[in-house]
């Protein structure tokens, strides 16, 4: 029946490279799926294929999070998974504190904090019907770093990672046992590490190849991870694998956080 039979997992950003895996994975130990995204293309598409049903959803909408919240649930009669997938990288060109604008620094809080504070909210109520549940929030290694050239990004990872520890002991409470976890990928093969890339390489006058050489000097395997490095470990956190696991952290890094990068 697969270690997710007839569990069903509500994936944002499950359109793209994190969230796309992570969907897949799900599907395949047996979780009913629903991805959540605004690309909508990608996203119908890659429910189709894996035989997932499909939201379009805003994660910074309060509105589109009820709406979505309430559709899964009325389909399905219940959400036994939340993956936080969703989240922009920033600008890593105009980031620092002096030159991120507050146009900006609210755009990436909005989507990386706002957006994983309104999913764990509407879903909570759902969870506490049955009493369980587990909620993956996406963090990042930003969340441990000083990120003075982009200073939004790992703000807003840091506070996804303090809000699991809330959300944590919140579903805790009453007898509850709604998990909450975070996941704090590395340097991760997606649209969004290319993306940094190429404006990294802008800032230092190197191609994107060779930033990305330069970045992984300080990563011990000396590689860029794959998605399905982050969506296996998010499958263990959303299956009853992890019953007595809640309010901890995950590093997914290659050995990333082991290393004195200044």
């Amino acid at each position: 029946m697969g270690r997710m039979a007839d569990k069903v997992a509500l994936v944002t950003g499950g359109a793209g490279g994190l969230g796309g895996a992570t969907a897949r994975r799900m599907a395949e130990a047996g979780a009913k799926v629903v991805i959540a995204d605004l690309a909508d293309e990608q996203g119908r598409a890659l429910a189709q294929e894996i035989g997932a049903g499909y939201e379009p959803l805003d994660v910074t909408s309060e509105g589109s999070w009820a709406r979505v919240v309430e559709a899964v649930d009325r389909r399905h009669g219940r959400i036994d998974v939340l993956v936080n997938g969703a989240g922009i990288e920033g600008d890593f060109v105009n980031g620092s504190p002096e030159t991120t604008t507050l146009e900006l620094w609210r755009k990436v809080l909005a989507v990386n904090l706002d957006g994983t504070f309104l999913g764990c909210k509407h879903v909570l109520p759902v969870m506490k019907r049955a009493g369980k549940g587990a909620i993956v929030n996406i963090s990042s290694m930003a969340s441990y770093l000083g990120t003075p050239v982009n200073v939004a990004y790992g703000a807003s990872k840091a506070g996804v990672q303090q809000l699991t520890k809330s959300i944590a002991v919140a579903g805790s409470r009453g007898g509850m046992k709604i998990r909450c976890n975070s996941v704090h990928p590395g340097v991760i093969r997606t649209r969004m590490l290319d993306e940094i890339y190429r404006q990294i390489g802008q800032v230092a006058n190197v191609s994107a190849a060779e930033a990305e050489q330069m970045s992984l000097r300080q990563v011990p395997f000396g590689e860029v991870g794959e998605p399905d490095d982050v969506a296996w470990l998010i499958l263990y956190l959303a299956c009853d694998e992890s019953k007595y696991v809640t309010g901890s952290e995950f590093m997914v890094d290659g050995g990333w956080h082991l290393v004195d990068a200044r």
